[in-house]
Protein backbone atom coordinates (compact mmCIF):
# COMPACT_ATOMS: atom_id res chain seq x y z
CA UNK A 1 0.00 0.00 0.00
CA UNK A 2 1.41 3.33 -0.96
CA UNK A 3 -1.26 5.65 -0.14
CA UNK A 4 -4.00 4.99 2.32
CA UNK A 5 -7.09 7.87 3.69
CA UNK A 6 -6.76 8.35 7.11
CA UNK A 7 -10.14 8.59 9.18
CA UNK A 8 -8.35 11.37 11.40
CA UNK A 9 -5.51 13.66 11.39
CA UNK A 10 -3.98 15.13 14.58
CA UNK A 11 -3.64 18.82 14.29
CA UNK A 12 0.13 19.03 15.17
CA UNK A 13 3.00 20.80 13.26
CA UNK A 14 6.67 19.58 12.81
CA UNK A 15 7.89 22.52 14.71
CA UNK A 16 5.26 21.91 17.89
CA UNK A 17 6.58 18.13 17.93
CA UNK A 18 9.84 19.28 18.51
CA UNK A 19 8.39 21.98 20.62
CA UNK A 20 6.84 19.06 22.96
CA UNK A 21 10.07 16.88 22.61
CA UNK A 22 12.47 19.93 24.60
CA UNK A 23 9.10 21.07 26.89
CA UNK A 24 8.81 16.91 28.18
CA UNK A 25 13.63 17.38 28.56
CA UNK A 26 12.40 19.59 31.79
CA UNK A 27 9.35 17.10 33.27
CA UNK A 28 8.37 18.32 36.48
CA UNK A 29 7.98 21.90 34.42
CA UNK A 30 6.47 20.22 31.80
CA UNK A 31 3.68 18.27 34.19
CA UNK A 32 3.25 21.34 35.78
CA UNK A 33 -0.08 23.91 36.11
CA UNK A 34 1.14 27.20 35.53
CA UNK A 35 -0.40 27.76 32.52
CA UNK A 36 -3.72 26.41 32.62
CA UNK A 37 -5.07 29.49 34.80
CA UNK A 38 -4.64 31.76 31.60
CA UNK A 39 -5.75 28.94 29.10
CA UNK A 40 -9.20 27.98 31.46
CA UNK A 41 -9.87 31.77 30.97
CA UNK A 42 -9.06 32.07 27.24
CA UNK A 43 -10.84 29.14 26.56
CA UNK A 44 -14.13 30.62 28.38
CA UNK A 45 -13.50 33.50 26.44
CA UNK A 46 -13.39 31.56 22.85
CA UNK A 47 -16.63 29.83 23.37
CA UNK A 48 -18.57 32.73 25.15
CA UNK A 49 -18.70 31.81 28.62
CA UNK A 50 -17.58 33.72 32.45
CA UNK A 51 -16.17 30.53 33.16
CA UNK A 52 -14.19 27.73 32.43
CA UNK A 53 -12.70 24.39 34.23
CA UNK A 54 -9.69 21.69 32.96
CA UNK A 55 -10.06 18.39 33.22
CA UNK A 56 -7.60 15.03 32.35
CA UNK A 57 -10.66 13.57 30.15
CA UNK A 58 -13.95 14.22 28.78
CA UNK A 59 -15.72 11.77 31.24
CA UNK A 60 -13.70 13.12 34.04
CA UNK A 61 -15.13 16.41 33.47
CA UNK A 62 -19.05 15.17 32.78
CA UNK A 63 -18.97 12.74 36.40
CA UNK A 64 -17.44 15.79 38.38
CA UNK A 65 -19.78 18.19 36.56
CA UNK A 66 -22.97 15.61 38.01
CA UNK A 67 -21.18 15.94 41.36
CA UNK A 68 -20.94 18.97 41.06
CA UNK A 69 -24.92 19.80 40.58
CA UNK A 70 -25.87 18.42 43.71
CA UNK A 71 -28.09 15.95 42.75
CA UNK A 72 -29.29 13.37 44.86
CA UNK A 73 -28.66 9.34 44.72
CA UNK A 74 -31.24 7.98 41.49
CA UNK A 75 -32.18 11.57 40.94
CA UNK A 76 -33.04 11.30 36.71
CA UNK A 77 -31.01 12.64 34.10
CA UNK A 78 -32.21 12.15 30.15
CA UNK A 79 -29.87 10.99 27.72
CA UNK A 80 -30.42 9.98 23.96
CA UNK A 81 -30.27 6.20 23.73
CA UNK A 82 -27.73 6.37 20.63
CA UNK A 83 -24.58 8.07 22.23
CA UNK A 84 -21.33 7.23 23.30
CA UNK A 85 -21.48 4.50 26.36
CA UNK A 86 -19.34 6.62 28.82
CA UNK A 87 -22.45 9.02 28.90
CA UNK A 88 -24.66 6.42 30.91
CA UNK A 89 -21.37 5.20 32.64
CA UNK A 90 -20.96 8.46 34.33
CA UNK A 91 -24.52 9.41 35.45
CA UNK A 92 -24.21 5.91 36.68
CA UNK A 93 -20.97 6.62 38.18
CA UNK A 94 -22.71 9.54 40.26
CA UNK A 95 -25.55 7.54 41.90
CA UNK A 96 -28.18 9.02 39.11
CA UNK A 97 -30.69 7.04 36.85
CA UNK A 98 -29.92 7.87 33.17
CA UNK A 99 -33.74 8.03 31.64
CA UNK A 100 -33.23 7.10 27.82
CA UNK A 101 -34.68 8.90 24.44
CA UNK A 102 -34.62 8.07 21.29
CA UNK A 103 -32.49 9.92 18.56
CA UNK A 104 -33.33 12.15 15.39
CA UNK A 105 -32.73 9.26 12.38
CA UNK A 106 -31.53 12.54 10.03
CA UNK A 107 -29.61 13.89 12.59
CA UNK A 108 -28.49 11.23 15.16
CA UNK A 109 -28.68 13.89 17.93
CA UNK A 110 -31.27 13.70 20.57
CA UNK A 111 -34.94 13.92 19.75
CA UNK A 112 -36.16 17.23 21.58
CA UNK A 113 -39.54 16.04 20.92
CA UNK A 114 -39.02 13.17 22.95
CA UNK A 115 -37.50 14.96 26.34
CA UNK A 116 -41.13 16.15 27.77
CA UNK A 117 -42.70 13.10 27.89
CA UNK A 118 -39.78 11.24 29.40
CA UNK A 119 -39.53 13.81 32.58
CA UNK A 120 -40.65 12.88 35.98
CA UNK A 121 -40.59 14.23 39.37
CA UNK A 122 -37.08 12.99 39.60
CA UNK A 123 -35.46 14.52 36.54
CA UNK A 124 -32.93 16.87 37.19
CA UNK A 125 -31.04 17.68 33.76
CA UNK A 126 -30.29 16.55 30.28
CA UNK A 127 -27.15 14.84 28.56
CA UNK A 128 -26.62 15.02 25.07
CA UNK A 129 -23.81 15.18 22.69
CA UNK A 130 -23.62 17.39 19.63
CA UNK A 131 -23.35 14.43 17.09
CA UNK A 132 -20.14 14.43 15.09
CA UNK A 133 -19.93 18.58 14.84
CA UNK A 134 -24.03 19.05 14.50
CA UNK A 135 -25.39 20.89 17.04
CA UNK A 136 -28.63 19.87 18.40
CA UNK A 137 -31.91 21.58 18.93
CA UNK A 138 -31.25 24.00 21.21
CA UNK A 139 -34.05 26.14 21.44
CA UNK A 140 -36.20 23.23 22.16
CA UNK A 141 -34.08 21.89 24.73
CA UNK A 142 -33.56 25.05 26.42
CA UNK A 143 -37.58 25.80 26.57
CA UNK A 144 -37.86 22.55 27.72
CA UNK A 145 -35.26 23.15 30.47
CA UNK A 146 -36.61 26.48 31.72
CA UNK A 147 -40.25 25.61 31.96
CA UNK A 148 -39.01 22.54 33.99
CA UNK A 149 -36.40 24.21 36.07
CA UNK A 150 -33.44 21.43 34.66
CA UNK A 151 -29.97 22.24 33.92
CA UNK A 152 -28.68 21.15 30.41
CA UNK A 153 -24.97 19.99 29.92
CA UNK A 154 -23.86 19.74 25.94
CA UNK A 155 -21.40 16.99 25.27
CA UNK A 156 -19.36 19.08 22.85
CA UNK A 157 -16.68 16.52 22.54
CA UNK A 158 -17.20 16.69 18.38
CA UNK A 159 -18.75 19.68 17.60
CA UNK A 160 -15.77 22.30 19.30
CA UNK A 161 -16.46 25.91 17.70
CA UNK A 162 -19.83 24.64 16.26
CA UNK A 163 -22.60 27.60 16.63
CA UNK A 164 -26.43 27.10 16.75
CA UNK A 165 -28.05 30.52 15.63
CA UNK A 166 -24.61 32.21 16.12
CA UNK A 167 -24.16 30.97 19.62
CA UNK A 168 -21.10 27.91 20.15
CA UNK A 169 -22.03 24.84 21.26
CA UNK A 170 -21.06 24.82 25.42
CA UNK A 171 -22.80 28.48 26.03
CA UNK A 172 -25.88 27.90 26.84
CA UNK A 173 -25.69 26.51 30.65
CA UNK A 174 -23.04 23.69 30.99
CA UNK A 175 -20.47 22.73 27.83
CA UNK A 176 -17.81 19.69 28.28
CA UNK A 177 -15.42 19.60 25.40
CA UNK A 178 -13.00 17.01 24.20
CA UNK A 179 -9.26 17.64 23.25
CA UNK A 180 -8.24 14.02 22.29
CA UNK A 181 -6.94 11.93 19.65
CA UNK A 182 -9.85 12.34 16.74
CA UNK A 183 -11.17 15.53 17.94
CA UNK A 184 -10.99 18.98 16.25
CA UNK A 185 -8.79 20.54 19.27
CA UNK A 186 -6.26 18.39 19.76
CA UNK A 187 -3.96 18.95 23.04
CA UNK A 188 -2.34 15.69 23.72
CA UNK A 189 -5.75 14.78 25.36
CA UNK A 190 -7.43 16.68 28.09
CA UNK A 191 -10.80 18.46 28.80
CA UNK A 192 -13.00 21.59 29.16
CA UNK A 193 -16.00 22.59 31.09
CA UNK A 194 -17.38 25.89 30.30
CA UNK A 195 -20.65 27.78 31.95
CA UNK A 196 -22.03 31.18 32.81
CA UNK A 197 -22.79 29.42 36.52
CA UNK A 198 -20.60 30.79 39.19
CA UNK A 199 -22.19 28.87 41.81
CA UNK A 200 -21.85 25.84 39.88
CA UNK A 201 -18.10 26.47 38.89
CA UNK A 202 -16.75 26.80 42.13
CA UNK A 203 -18.16 23.53 43.33
CA UNK A 204 -16.60 22.22 40.51
CA UNK A 205 -13.15 23.83 41.69
CA UNK A 206 -13.70 22.70 45.15
CA UNK A 207 -13.82 18.73 43.56
CA UNK A 208 -10.05 19.48 42.10
CA UNK A 209 -9.24 20.30 45.74
CA UNK A 210 -7.07 16.58 45.93
CA UNK A 211 -6.30 16.26 41.96
CA UNK A 212 -2.58 15.48 41.33
CA UNK A 213 -0.04 16.38 38.53
CA UNK A 214 0.07 13.75 35.39
CA UNK A 215 2.75 11.41 36.68
CA UNK A 216 6.22 11.24 34.61
CA UNK A 217 5.84 8.16 33.17
CA UNK A 218 1.84 9.68 32.02
CA UNK A 219 3.36 12.61 30.76
CA UNK A 220 6.07 11.18 28.15
CA UNK A 221 3.39 8.73 26.98
CA UNK A 222 0.47 11.08 26.15
CA UNK A 223 2.96 13.50 24.47
CA UNK A 224 4.81 10.73 22.51
CA UNK A 225 1.88 8.83 21.27
CA UNK A 226 0.95 12.21 20.18
CA UNK A 227 3.28 13.21 18.25
CA UNK A 228 3.95 9.78 17.06
CA UNK A 229 0.33 10.08 15.90
CA UNK A 230 1.24 13.34 14.11
CA UNK A 231 3.25 11.53 11.31
CA UNK A 232 1.56 7.92 11.32
CA UNK A 233 -1.66 9.87 10.59
CA UNK A 234 0.05 11.41 7.06
CA UNK A 235 -1.72 9.71 4.28
CA UNK A 236 1.58 7.84 2.63
CA UNK A 237 3.13 6.99 6.22
CA UNK A 238 -0.76 5.71 7.45
CA UNK A 239 -0.70 3.64 4.09
CA UNK A 240 2.33 1.25 5.05
CA UNK A 241 1.63 1.92 8.75
CA UNK A 242 -1.60 1.82 10.85
CA UNK A 243 -4.01 1.74 7.76
CA UNK A 244 -3.39 -1.93 7.10
CA UNK A 245 -3.53 -3.33 10.97
CA UNK A 246 -6.99 -1.26 10.43
CA UNK A 247 -7.64 -3.12 7.65
CA UNK A 248 -6.80 -6.22 9.01
CA UNK A 249 -8.89 -5.36 11.78
CA UNK A 250 -12.22 -4.07 10.15
CA UNK A 251 -12.32 -6.64 7.61
CA UNK A 252 -10.58 -9.70 8.77
CA UNK A 253 -11.72 -9.50 12.61
CA UNK A 254 -7.83 -10.18 13.04
CA UNK A 255 -7.89 -10.35 17.15
CA UNK A 256 -4.11 -9.37 17.26
CA UNK A 257 -4.89 -5.90 16.54
CA UNK A 258 -8.35 -5.70 18.50
CA UNK A 259 -6.51 -3.56 20.91
CA UNK A 260 -5.35 -1.24 19.29
CA UNK A 261 -8.83 -0.17 17.83
CA UNK A 262 -11.43 -1.61 20.20
CA UNK A 263 -13.23 0.46 22.32
CA UNK A 264 -12.68 -0.09 25.44
CA UNK A 265 -15.92 0.04 27.31
CA UNK A 266 -14.58 -0.33 31.59
CA UNK A 267 -17.17 -0.82 34.18
CA UNK A 268 -17.06 2.09 36.20
CA UNK A 269 -17.42 0.32 39.98
CA UNK A 270 -15.26 3.64 41.52
CA UNK A 271 -14.21 6.62 40.19
CA UNK A 272 -11.04 5.75 38.19
CA UNK A 273 -7.65 6.88 39.25
CA UNK A 274 -6.93 9.09 36.08
CA UNK A 275 -10.32 10.65 36.67
CA UNK A 276 -8.35 13.08 39.30
CA UNK A 277 -5.52 13.84 37.31
CA UNK A 278 -5.11 17.52 35.57
CA UNK A 279 -4.06 18.65 32.25
CA UNK A 280 -0.36 20.14 32.47
CA UNK A 281 1.52 22.69 31.19
CA UNK A 282 2.39 20.90 27.67
CA UNK A 283 -1.48 21.16 26.84
CA UNK A 284 -2.21 24.20 27.73
CA UNK A 285 0.48 25.64 25.73
CA UNK A 286 -1.05 23.70 22.55
CA UNK A 287 -4.89 24.52 23.65
CA UNK A 288 -3.62 28.56 23.05
CA UNK A 289 -2.43 27.51 19.66
CA UNK A 290 -5.64 25.70 18.86
CA UNK A 291 -7.90 28.66 19.90
CA UNK A 292 -6.19 30.79 16.73
CA UNK A 293 -6.89 27.82 14.43
CA UNK A 294 -9.56 25.90 14.93
CA UNK A 295 -11.59 28.31 13.20
CA UNK A 296 -9.84 28.30 10.46
CA UNK A 297 -9.91 24.70 10.59
CA UNK A 298 -12.86 23.67 10.96
CA UNK A 299 -13.88 26.01 7.42
CA UNK A 300 -11.85 23.53 5.68
CA UNK A 301 -14.34 20.64 7.22
CA UNK A 302 -17.18 22.39 6.41
CA UNK A 303 -15.95 22.92 2.80
CA UNK A 304 -15.30 18.96 2.79
CA UNK A 305 -18.52 18.74 4.23
CA UNK A 306 -20.47 20.40 1.33
CA UNK A 307 -18.17 18.73 -1.19
CA UNK A 308 -19.04 15.30 -0.07
CA UNK A 309 -23.10 16.27 0.38
CA UNK A 310 -22.56 17.36 -3.47
CA UNK A 311 -21.08 14.51 -4.86
CA UNK A 312 -23.30 12.07 -2.42
CA UNK A 313 -26.91 13.33 -2.47
CA UNK A 314 -29.54 11.31 -4.64
CA UNK A 315 -27.89 7.93 -4.28
CA UNK A 316 -30.18 5.12 -3.08
CA UNK A 317 -29.26 3.21 -0.17
CA UNK A 318 -26.99 5.87 2.01
CA UNK A 319 -28.02 8.88 4.16
CA UNK A 320 -25.88 11.57 4.63
CA UNK A 321 -25.38 14.36 7.06
CA UNK A 322 -28.16 16.96 6.89
CA UNK A 323 -26.41 20.82 6.73
CA UNK A 324 -29.28 23.33 8.55
CA UNK A 325 -28.78 26.59 8.06
CA UNK A 326 -29.73 27.51 11.30
CA UNK A 327 -26.30 25.52 12.61
CA UNK A 328 -22.39 25.26 11.75
CA UNK A 329 -21.81 22.04 11.11
CA UNK A 330 -18.02 21.24 11.98
CA UNK A 331 -18.06 17.61 10.45
CA UNK A 332 -15.23 16.02 12.82
CA UNK A 333 -16.28 12.94 11.37
CA UNK A 334 -18.47 12.68 7.70
CA UNK A 335 -21.08 9.78 8.91
CA UNK A 336 -23.38 7.80 7.11
CA UNK A 337 -25.55 5.39 7.66
CA UNK A 338 -26.71 2.36 5.45
CA UNK A 339 -28.05 -1.18 5.69
CA UNK A 340 -25.34 -2.31 3.74
CA UNK A 341 -22.93 -1.14 6.32
CA UNK A 342 -20.08 -4.01 6.42
CA UNK A 343 -20.10 -4.30 2.70
CA UNK A 344 -19.09 -0.80 2.12
CA UNK A 345 -16.78 -0.61 4.48
CA UNK A 346 -14.60 -3.44 3.30
CA UNK A 347 -14.77 -1.99 0.08
CA UNK A 348 -13.64 1.30 0.91
CA UNK A 349 -10.82 -0.62 3.50
CA UNK A 350 -9.57 -2.54 0.07
CA UNK A 351 -9.49 0.70 -1.86
CA UNK A 352 -7.24 2.40 1.44
CA UNK A 353 -9.85 4.86 2.96
CA UNK A 354 -9.97 3.92 6.50
CA UNK A 355 -14.22 4.03 7.10
CA UNK A 356 -14.31 2.86 10.35
CA UNK A 357 -16.77 2.43 12.95
CA UNK A 358 -19.04 5.12 14.40
CA UNK A 359 -18.58 5.00 18.04
CA UNK A 360 -22.02 5.74 18.84
CA UNK A 361 -23.99 2.95 19.28
CA UNK A 362 -27.48 2.17 20.70
CA UNK A 363 -26.51 1.81 24.82
CA UNK A 364 -30.12 0.47 25.35
CA UNK A 365 -28.56 -3.01 24.21
CA UNK A 366 -26.05 -3.32 26.04
CA UNK A 367 -26.69 -5.26 28.70
CA UNK A 368 -25.54 -2.89 32.00
CA UNK A 369 -27.93 -0.84 31.71
CA UNK A 370 -31.20 -3.10 30.76
CA UNK A 371 -32.34 -1.83 34.32
CA UNK A 372 -32.64 1.43 32.94
CA UNK A 373 -34.38 0.67 29.34
CA UNK A 374 -37.72 2.28 29.58
CA UNK A 375 -39.23 1.84 26.26
CA UNK A 376 -38.31 1.25 22.69
CA UNK A 377 -36.15 3.38 20.38
CA UNK A 378 -36.56 2.64 16.91
CA UNK A 379 -34.69 5.46 15.31
CA UNK A 380 -31.26 4.26 17.78
CA UNK A 381 -32.10 0.90 17.13
CA UNK A 382 -31.93 1.68 13.15
CA UNK A 383 -28.73 3.29 13.32
CA UNK A 384 -27.01 0.81 15.47
CA UNK A 385 -24.28 -0.81 13.71
CA UNK A 386 -25.21 1.04 10.47
CA UNK A 387 -22.59 3.86 10.50
CA UNK A 388 -19.20 4.42 9.05
CA UNK A 389 -16.48 7.44 8.94
CA UNK A 390 -15.82 8.75 5.48
CA UNK A 391 -12.37 10.87 5.87
CA UNK A 392 -13.32 14.29 5.72
CA UNK A 393 -10.25 16.08 7.67
CA UNK A 394 -8.42 18.99 6.67
CA UNK A 395 -5.87 17.27 5.79
CA UNK A 396 -8.34 15.63 2.88
CA UNK A 397 -7.67 17.43 -0.15
CA UNK A 398 -10.49 18.02 -2.82
CA UNK A 399 -8.67 15.58 -5.16
CA UNK A 400 -8.95 13.50 -2.11
CA UNK A 401 -12.35 13.95 -1.15
CA UNK A 402 -13.72 13.76 -4.70
CA UNK A 403 -11.64 10.56 -4.67
CA UNK A 404 -13.57 8.99 -1.63
CA UNK A 405 -17.34 10.25 -2.98
CA UNK A 406 -16.43 8.69 -6.64
CA UNK A 407 -15.32 4.96 -4.43
CA UNK A 408 -19.00 4.99 -2.50
CA UNK A 409 -20.42 5.74 -5.77
CA UNK A 410 -19.16 3.10 -7.34
CA UNK A 411 -19.87 1.10 -4.74
CA UNK A 412 -24.08 1.32 -4.91
CA UNK A 413 -23.54 1.43 -8.96
CA UNK A 414 -22.40 -1.80 -8.87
Amino acid sequence: MIKAYPRVWVDLTTAEVMSVIFQILNPSKARGRSRMPEFERAYAEFIGTREAVSFSNCRSALYFSLEALDFKKDDEIIIPAFTFWAEAAVVVLAGLKPVFVDVEFETMNIDASRIEEAITPRTRGILFPHLNGLPADMDTIMDIARKNNLRVIEDCARTCGGSYKGRRVGSFDIGAFSFGYGKSFYGFGGSMITSDDEAFVTRLRNLKGNFKNISIKSLYQKTLKGCLLKFLSMPFLNGFTLFPLAYRYQTKGAELFASWFRIKKPHYNSIPEDFRTDMFDVQGRMGFRQIRTIDITNRKRRENLKLLNKELSGIQGIHIPPDPTDRKHVCVHYAVWTERKKELQEFLMRNNIDAQDESSEDVTQMGRYSSYVNGEFENARKLHDRVIYLPSHPCMSEKDILYVANKVKEFFNT
